[in-house]
């Protein structure tokens, strides 16, 4: 089944020549390359440009518009059955697309994500990978099905993204609102934990905390979108803020100061359960890691969101 691998890059000279080295060794080689150029400024052009006698490439050079624009414009430029999008900072293991695209044999199948595992240095980007791993886990039912798969390692049937209108270029989580709407369409969506590539994720715990908190933004416009959507694992991921307020009160009421040490101390023995459990880290450092990181980036998100809803909220009353 032929497929188009959409890539859009910005300024992405130090990742782009392993992307597509990756690509070139893939084990099917039946797909083309729609590369979206976003404006870079750097040597990332010329770079892609060493590969056209090896891979089919067709670009497409934009001014800089923001990579929603640029992953719509390299979609549309497809005349392929699938569309697969992988960002340009990825690694993709050889038989990345060849697994990813296999389960389109089946008709109802209307999206497939993979697995993306942490590439880069330093303990906070070691923990927040084993973090995924573990969410990965949570994330199939017993068919493989999931409600929603990361954008930047999915797989998509044409037609079904052209049936709920392609992604939108606004200011939401992307990838689930883009996987819900084609579930609500009547598709189905798989999560192949063998298709695995490697994301360069940032590299300090500061640093994925403004990641998280950019998130939490999106998350809040994406949950108005999709409204009765939020469930346990967003009200969750509020559990750091809502200690670290009661933390503040604690003065006034000591013995809150003791379930807020009892609820952090649970929520550690749950990390390093699970850690043990699904990753087979059994010492104690990689689970306090986990741990911190979770608990950072759990903050970044609902400071992200609560900044959200509160400016939506005074949008609304014209404020």
């Amino acid at each position: 089944m032929k497929a188009s691998v959409v890539i859009n890059a910005y300024n992405e000279e130090d990742n782009i020549r392993d992307c597509f080295n990756s690509l070139k060794a893939q084990t099917i080689n039946d797909f083309e390359i729609i590369f979206v150029d976003d404006g870079s400024t750097d040597d990332t052009v010329e770079i892609v440009k060493d590969f056209k006698d090896e891979l089919r490439i067709k670009s497409i050079y934009l001014t800089h518009s923001g990579h929603r624009k640029a992953r719509r414009r390299g979609i549309s430029e497809s005349e392929s059955d699938i569309v697969v999008i992988i960002d340009a900072d990825e690694i993709l293991e050889a038989d990345f697309l060849e697994k990813l695209i296999e389960p389109f044999d089946l008709d109802e199948i209307g999206a497939v994500g993979g697995v993306l595992l942490s590439e880069g240095g330093g303990w906070a980007t070691r923990a927040y990978g084993k973090i995924q791993e573990v969410l990965y886990e949570f994330r199939t039912d017993q068919r493989g099905e999931v409600d929603w798969i990361q954008g930047g390692c999915s797989a998509y049937r044409k037609s079904a993204l052209e049936e709920v209108g392609g992604l939108t270029e606004e200011k939401v989580s992307t990838d689930k609102d883009i996987s819900w709407r084609i579930k609500d369409a009547g598709w189905k969506i798989l999560l192949r934990k063998d298709a695995i590539g490697y994301h360069k994720d940032p590299s300090t715990l500061w640093s994925l905390m403004k990641r998280e908190y950019k998130n939490g933004k999106k998350e809040y416009n994406l949950l108005k979108r999709h409204k009765g959507r939020m469930g346990w694992k967003e009200i969750s991921r509020f559990s750091t803020l809502i200690g670290l307020l009661l933390l503040s009160v604690s003065p006034l009421f000591p013995p809150i100061l003791l379930l807020i040490i009892l609820g952090f101390f649970l929520t550690f023995l749950a990390v390093a359960y699970l850690i043990h459990k699904h990753i087979d880290e059994t010492y104690l450092g990689i689970s306090l890691q986990c741990w911190i990181v979770m608990t950072a980036i759990n903050l970044g998100w609902s400071l992200g969101y609560l900044v959200s809803f509160f400016k939506r909220g005074a949008d609304d009353a014209g404020m």
